[in-house]
């Protein structure tokens, strides 16, 4: 099983055509994994950067290496999903949860992202995958701190950083998404202070608020099913 198309024949579902364009650009390759893989692989990748390597706590999978966790998943082999759910994983964060496809919930070829918390419920992120891409972009901006990938950089060398990635992204997003990302890469890094829904308060440094951040992705990439939760084992 050494392509995307033997994974599409073995477990019957269609990766959407921007996927299958990023799989073909090598966006998908984020070298090999290991112990030294922050201070060996992880420099060389800056200049180029490969999907989403910025992107706000998250880890893009080789879908032909990690093709047994792809199986996991459909195959319910590990978690008891509802049948009615047909999901396929394509990248983690560092908790372990994961970002899938969610085909079952497919609407004239969009096929919304969900994010698929292995020990809570379900969230949809996005219609398709390249609103998900822009909406991850922002989401890296809000918090640009000790626990990012912008960690130990000047802000000189960060917004390097950034441009570097909208450069290889820049081709699969919208000319209005590119032009919002390009209006916040001008500003400065600022300290604010956010308000949780409960009522608490901590501080965060970034380009972007998470005011600003929900106002944005509201207005652009708003849909019906948007920020919708689910228990998916129901």
């Amino acid at each position: 099983m050494n392509t995307l198309q033997d994974l599409e024949k073995e477990y019957n579902f269609t990766y959407p055509e921007l996927y299958k364009q990023l799989y073909t650009d090598k966006m998908l390759d984020w070298g090999a994994e290991g112990n030294g893989w922050y201070t060996n692989v992880f420099p060389m990748l800056k200049e180029n950067p490969p999907l989403l390597l910025f992107g706000n706590d998250i880890e893009i999978w080789d879908p032909i290496a990690y093709r047994h966790g792809i199986r996991e998943i459909i195959k319910h082999e590990v978690y008891d999903i509802n049948p009615k759910y047909r999901m396929v994983p394509f990248a983690k964060n560092g908790a372990g949860d994961l970002y899938v496809f969610q085909f079952d919930m497919e609407v004239s070829g969009e096929v919304p992202i969900t994010f698929f918390g292995h020990d809570s419920d379900a969230e949809i992120l996005a219609k398709n995958l390249q609103d998900f891409i822009f909406r991850q972009l922002l989401e890296s901006l809000t918090e640009m701190d000790e626990y990012s990938m912008f960690e130990g950089d000047s802000e000189e060398e960060i917004k390097i950083n950034l441009q570097n990635q909208l450069n290889t992204h820049r081709k699969y997003l919208t000319p209005k998404q590119v032009e919002i990302l390009e209006d916040i890469y001008k500003r400065d890094m600022f300290e604010y202070t956010y308000k949780t829904s409960n009522g608490g308060e901590f501080e965060a440094k970034g380009m972007l608020t998470f005011d600003e951040l929900e106002k944005i992705v509201n207005k652009e990439i708003a849909f019906e099913k948007l920020n919708q939760r689910f228990d998916y084992f129901e």
